[in-house]
């Protein structure tokens, strides 16, 4: 029995030990596709518009130094490679537009655990310097400016503490804050007393989850269809509603719990965005 318990601990500490060694090896790879990602921009100043299936066949004459063939399985149609350490599900993600943190582009590996958690539990950031839990962030590209380069929207859990912590929202134009808001994590479920910690985590989660959502994102002049043509039913009125219910600008609508809704749309005549809606 004693004989028994020795190797029981000792598999455990092969099995973190292997886990270690894929996440310093994962690092690496990260390492050497963001070096071809970067190489291609300089090529092409455009980052590859495609997802991880075809990551590498999109990069793979950018790479400087070769990626170990052991990293590479066939795609499913059997034309091309994806990149994965450890495992076929062990895969490295990769997104443009971004759709996680704030980079500009989204790429990590799904950690050892081989199941992909949308950048959260054991999945590896390759922005992340640091192997310890990463806070909720999400992003999105949208057009709210007419004209010009899309703008990008992040939207950032600041903790996990649901009583304590708050969600940021920020539309951002490269490095500078076009506008900001945050509100506290219980907004989403202060008026609802009866559910449990579990289910208020899980509300808190389908909320954010769903916040750049297409529906999030309406047409100003689609307004008019909803006979608000005076915008009568829509509080509080504000002298900015004249002037955009008939651009046709990009509204931005989102929630932020017992805070209420807000739509924001960028107005020329002020080089800002403005609130024009609450409810």
């Amino acid at each position: 029995m004693v004989s028994g318990c020795k190797d029981a601990g000792f598999r455990e500490l092969d099995v973190a030990a292997k886990n270690k060694a894929s996440v310093q090896t994962a690092r690496e790879v990260l390492g050497q596709v963001q070096q071809g990602l970067r190489s291609f921009y300089e090529a092409k100043h455009r980052y590859p518009t495609t997802t991880e299936a075809h990551l590498y066949d999109s990069i793979r004459n950018f790479i400087a130094t070769e990626l170990d063939p052991i990293h590479l399985y066939r795609n499913e149609n059997g034309k091309g490679y994806f990149i994965a350490v450890g495992s076929r599900t062990e895969r490295i993600i990769y997104r443009y537009p971004p759709s996680i943190g704030t980079g500009d582009y989204t790429l990590y590996w799904v950690g050892p655990n081989g199941v992909d958690e949308d950048g959260e539990g054991d999945d590896l950031d390759a922005f992340s310097t640091l192997d310890t839990t990463r806070r909720f962030e999400r992003q999105r590209l949208a057009n709210l400016i007419g004209g010009r380069d899309p703008l990008r929207l992040i939207i950032i859990r600041t903790g996990t503490n649901i009583f304590k912590d708050s969600v940021r929202l920020e539309v951002a134009n490269h490095d500078s804050i076009l506008y900001r808001d945050a509100w506290p994590l219980s907004a989403y479920f202060k008026q609802r007393p009866e559910l449990t910690d579990a289910d208020r985590k899980r509300l808190i989660r389908t909320e954010l989850d769903h916040f750049f959502s297409p529906g999030a994102f309406v047409k100003t002049d689609s307004l008019l269809d909803h006979d608000w043509s005076k915008w009568a039913d829509v509080a509080p009125q504000t002298t900015e509603m004249g002037e955009i219910v008939h651009s046709g600008e990009l509204m931005f609508n989102y929630y932020s719990g017992d805070r209420g809704s807000k739509g924001i749309v960028w107005l020329p005549s002020k080089h800002k965005f403005v609130v024009v809606w609450k409810s």
